[in-house]
């Protein structure tokens, strides 16, 4: 089974219920890390690649920035952030992170968080991240250094946390066995690169003034108590500079048609446009794509997912 649809499987209707209800995370420590780095303005453009349920790209909007990506290859997940994120100026796209259905140089910036780990390719992800970011844009990801579930004795906390899972699985109705499968499905396909790696990455594909943080701990006082708590490092670069880019997408508060400028078909890259309410087809290779709920599918075929 490819990972794509591990990934996907795992992180469905219930499994997206259950990651919000888990999700204890301090946003005001997050905001403040993410902007401390990020370094542009509120009209650029921001991909949030791999959104979930819109984690990122709620920080971004409620702090005003006006042009928002929020892409992942999960429905259920972006169904969840779509009623989060409703009235905020995000475009969300159902997207493949390997395979990113985005034009070269058209956003300022691509942030994620807790995204690389899951990929079987995370240098081609970067790759794609640097593809879509205009010369001079930042590339920022937050992740963390150890994934998995380890074998540690048995303690008064590792008993409140399987109790509080087990009331969790319970209240959201997802199976129990969930994670197990989702680690024996994807053994020796998910490199899980270590920070350092990660840092490594970014410098050997082109990325200048690349840096990462200390891991420091992003969770609530809740998350601690009931968990591991949350611990990410910040890793950033930035594209080179190697010629005077011009963008063709005005900076300002997008509509529709503005949005679909700046996505490709996944496959052969060329444009797509609008083909009744619920249809997109591609210019070159007039495949179609559906809409759901009015967001664009825009996953490669079965045989181009890792």
């Amino acid at each position: 089974m490819k990972v794509a649809h591990v990934v996907r499987d795992y992180w469905n209707e219930k499994g997206a219920r259950l990651y919000d209800k888990m999700h204890h995370i301090n946003e005001d420590k997050f905001k403040d890390s993410l902007f401390n780095h990020l370094e542009v303005n509120k009209d650029c453009t921001i991909l949030d690649f791999g959104t979930g349920t819109g984690f990122l790209a709620s920080i971004l909007a409620k702090s005003g920035f006006k042009r928002i990506i929020s892409l992942d290859i999960n429905e259920h997940m972006l169904l969840r952030a779509k009623k989060k994120l409703f009235g905020y100026p995000v475009k969300l796209v159902r997207g493949d992170g390997l395979n990113l259905p985005i034009k070269d140089n058209s956003v300022d910036a691509v942030v994620s968080r807790w995204v690389l780990w899951v990929m079987p390719d995370p240098e081609r992800a970067i790759k794609e991240m640097i593809r879509v970011t205009k010369p001079g844009g930042k590339i920022i990801t937050f992740e963390s250094g150890s994934y998995g579930s380890k074998k540690k004795k048995l303690t008064p906390k590792k008993l409140l946390k399987q109790l509080y899972s087990i009331y969790l699985i319970l209240l959201t109705g997802a199976s129990p066995f969930r994670t197990k499968r989702f680690w024996e499905k994807t053994k020796g396909k998910l490199p899980m690169y270590s920070l350092d790696k990660y840092v490594q990455k970014f410098e050997q594909l082109g990325l200048k003034d690349v840096s990462r943080t200390e891991e420091d701990e992003y969770g609530t006082l809740f998350s601690k108590l009931f968990y591991d708590g949350f611990k990410f490092s910040l890793i950033k670069g930035t594209k080179p500079v190697k010629f005077n880019h011009v963008s063709n997408y005005e900076s300002k508060e997008w509509e529709e048609d503005e949005f679909l400028m700046i996505l490709t078909c996944p496959e052969c890259h060329n444009d797509i446009e609008r083909k009744g309410e619920n249809e997109l087809v591609c210019k070159g290779c007039n495949r179609s794509f559906p809409m759901i709920e009015g967001m664009p599918d825009l996953l490669p075929a079965e045989d181009k997912l890792f």
